[in-house]
């Protein structure tokens, strides 16, 4: 993906929602291509159980952008 398209399809979200990356199980720094999002999702109890990074986000809708397998 090209940063301008990017840049396309993250403008017709809504600029004060937080941004959550998927990292599906090909972690461990390896570089990636984007191919999820951005789309929207509700961060749910799991999610907060899973992540660290989601304990202020309960209920709240996020664009979440990712890479892998979904």
């Amino acid at each position: 993906m090209k940063v301008k398209e990017l840049i396309a399809r993250l403008a017709k979200q809504d600029p004060e929602k937080e941004v959550m990356i998927l990292d599906g199980n090909n972690g461990g720094g390896v570089v990636r291509e984007i191919n999820l999002g951005p789309t929207e999702h509700k961060v749910t109890v799991e999610d907060i159980t899973e992540s660290a990074d989601a304990e202020d986000l309960g209920g709240e809708t996020v664009i979440v952008l990712g890479y892998g397998n979904y």
